[in-house]
């Protein structure tokens, strides 16, 4: 019970700040896409966590992985094929505040 609520919590503290970081950019469906995306990648990073530990260039590597996956998502969701470069620069941004908030919160 008290691991699924610390993924409840964490995912609601990821997507807050994810969506928030972005909100800027005025996408048409954007909350829902950031929940997707989020709920695409997240779970598996955590169970690769788990699994394999909490080395720092295995997170690194994660996040790099996780940041190309949901550029893709992003693409796949709003088609915009000459924006693909913005596409990627809100996955960065939302994936180094999500790194960044781990990182402050395991201090």
């Amino acid at each position: 019970m008290n691991e699924l609520l610390y993924f409840a919590a964490w995912e609601w503290i990821n997507i807050s700040l994810e969506y928030t970081v972005v909100a800027w950019t005025r996408l048409p469906r954007l909350l829902p896409v950031v929940i997707g995306v989020n709920l695409v990648t997240h779970p598996v990073f955590l169970f690769l966590l788990e699994r394999f530990g909490r080395a720092l260039p295995f997170i690194l590597a994660c996040e790099g992985v996780i940041a190309l996956i949901e550029w893709v998502l992003l693409i796949a969701v709003y088609g915009r094929r000459k924006r693909a470069g913005f596409l990627a620069c809100m996955s960065l941004l939302m994936n180094g505040v999500s790194y960044g908030t781990g990182v402050l919160l395991s201090l």
